[in-house]
């Protein structure tokens, strides 16, 4: 078999995986007010809560987003470039965000729009049309 074959799933392999992505994100959406910490650590202080649960929201979010991708395109240089914009809002919206809210004394207000990118999946959306024209022009 060729290499190619074994990395194209079929189709229904692709619908399994964006039901489940999308299935996913609703879940992380509905359950956006639970206390992750509790589960998985016994984080006792508000601040440690806080980045805790924020940090695990962005990584599932942002991880289903990537299955969604792949889903949707099934091309490891889509998956490449979407993973390298996770890594990007790691680095530099999600650790700036907590020494912004914890170091510094700018009103929560204002770093309110920093937290909407970080606690939704805004960039990792806006990749999918982004990579969608992407793929119809390489196709002409």
């Amino acid at each position: 078999m060729s290499k190619d074959r074994l990395l194209s799933p079929k189709r229904k392999s692709r619908i399994i995986m964006i039901a489940f992505a999308i299935v996913g994100l609703t879940l992380t959406f509905i359950f956006q007010r639970n206390d992750y910490s509790q589960i998985f650590s016994g984080i006792n202080t508000e601040s440690g809560k806080f980045i805790f649960n924020r940090t695990i929201r962005f990584l599932l979010n942002d991880n289903l987003m990537l299955l969604l991708i792949f889903g949707i395109f099934f091309k490891k240089s889509y998956l490449r470039f979407a993973f390298m914009v996770e890594v990007f809002g790691f680095c530099f919206l999600l650790l700036p965000y907590f020494i912004l809210r914890y170091y510094t004394d700018i009103d929560h207000m204002y770093i309110s729009f920093i937290h909407r990118l970080i606690v939704n999946p805004t960039l990792m959306i806006l990749l999918v049309p982004a990579l969608y024209i992407q793929s119809k022009s390489i196709q002409k």
